[in-house]
């Protein structure tokens, strides 16, 4: 008797991606290092009107600079760990998703992450850097991919998040000047809001899944049994013989 599997062969994100990311993301990258080099060069007075403090954003309602605090950075090395991970999942998410999940909703979910963490910052720091939207872009992608790509089983997929995520972001060391509780913003409200997107969009994505049907012969492992006891009789006349 054959028993029939249906796997998952393909789908939306087996494809090749349906846009073109590299070009949005060398842009990307543009910007974030003009922001900073304004920033750090002092031009314009950007040390005065990019920072974001608890102070600036609630008391003065200088509401902007939850977004123009993205583009500041400390020092090259702050930039530049940043975008480690920015590259990588700015290509795919564009690639895969369109401009519109990000940057667009990436980057307003940043500015939500900044005014969220400045409510339990004191007045005077500044909150600087775009590491919660990086966050958020891995947890949006590794989101998405455990909904749509279904080829393993939940258990495994899901371990296989959890230890993607546990190289990825859980740090090494902490360091004082680091806002960890950014990172942690960023990460959850990147499940959210991926979440949402593929319940909103979930049909679109299903319509590019193939399945697989694979018989299963109930008889084989009885008949491998059967062949194994035919091999040890053949053995032990032969041994007898000698």
């Amino acid at each position: 008797m054959n028993n029939k599997t249906i796997i998952m062969k393909e789908n939306f994100l087996t494809k090749k991606p349906r846009y073109d990311g590299l070009i949005p993301t060398l842009l990307l990258i543009l910007i974030l290092f003009s922001g900073s080099s304004i920033y750090l060069n002092q031009q314009f007075h950007a040390e005065v009107w990019m920072p974001a403090s608890a102070q600036m954003v609630f008391q003065k309602r200088e509401y902007w600079r939850v977004f123009s605090t993205l583009l500041a950075h400390g020092d090259l090395g702050h930039i530049l760990s940043n975008l480690v991970l920015f590259i990588p999942f700015s290509y795919f998410l564009i690639g895969y998703f369109g401009i519109t999940f990000f940057p667009i909703i990436g980057f307003i979910s940043g500015a939500l992450i900044n005014l969220l963490v400045l409510k339990t910052m004191p007045n005077q720091v500044w909150l600087i850097g775009c590491s919660g939207v990086v966050y958020w872009m891995g947890a949006a992608w590794m989101t998405l991919a455990f909904l749509i790509d279904r080829r393993d089983s939940y258990g495994k997929s899901f371990i296989k998040v959890v230890g993607i995520s546990a190289v990825l972001f859980v740090p090494d060391t902490f360091q004082s000047d680091v806002s960890y509780l950014s990172h942690f913003v960023g990460y959850i409200l990147g499940i959210f809001s991926s979440g949402l997107y593929y319940i909103l969009f979930r049909k679109s994505f299903r319509k590019f899944d193939v399945y697989e049907e694979i018989l299963e012969d109930e008889n084989f492992e009885l008949d491998l049994i059967e062949n194994e006891n035919v091999i040890d009789e053949i053995r032990s006349e032969v041994g007898s013989q000698t």
